[in-house]
Order: C-alpha cells, then sequence, then structure tokens
C-alpha cells in the first residue's frame, strides 16, 4: 500500500496541529526527539522523509496513538475497538 501525497500533508498537518494543541514549540518536540530543531521543522513541513522510528516517537511526544495520527481522532477509537477483545490461545 502505497501513502499518497495528500496523506501524508495530513499526518504532517496532524502533528502540527496536536503540537500547538500542547502549547509545544518546534524546539520542544527537537529536544524530546534528540534531533536539530531544523531536522524537526523539516520533518513537519516534508521537507525529509519521516522514518517508521521517528514516526512512533513523535506518537510518544505528542501522547497519542499511531492510529489517530494516521487515520485522525475520529477513526482512533472506532480502530481500538477491535483490540479490546481478550486475545485467545489457539491450540
Amino acid at each position: 500500500m502505497n501513502t499518497t501525497t495528500a496523506e501524508l500533508k495530513n499526518i504532517r498537518e496532524r502533528i502540527k496541529t496536536i503540537r500547538f494543541k500542547k502549547g509545544l514549540t518546534q524546539d520542544n518536540m527537537a529536544t524530546m526527539l534528540h534531533i536539530s530543531q531544523n531536522a524537526y521543522h523539516k520533518l513537519e513541513n516534508g521537507h525529509s522523509k519521516m522514518n517508521l522510528s521517528k514516526f512512533i516517537d513523535i506518537c510518544k511526544v505528542l501522547e497519542i496513538e499511531v492510529v489517530e495520527l494516521i487515520n485522525g481522532p475520529e477513526q482512533a477509537y472506532t480502530f481500538s475497538k477491535y483490540y479490546k477483545k481478550p486475545l485467545e490461545k489457539v491450540l
């Protein structure tokens, strides 16, 4: 499955929106992610590619689920209902 340019833009916009809501600056994010402010700016604005590890780290810093960042907050809760079922061991 390929991610479209529009989907990537939406993800980056969600990062920025959530960061603003939490009162964090790009410098705060960069510090918590152990990267330079310039490197964070490039990630958030789409000037550099974001690897999966950094994507997960951003979710941790923003205290959100990965699915919320990918699909938006309205989808996070509908998706998570499937994981509330107890796992059964198959023999």
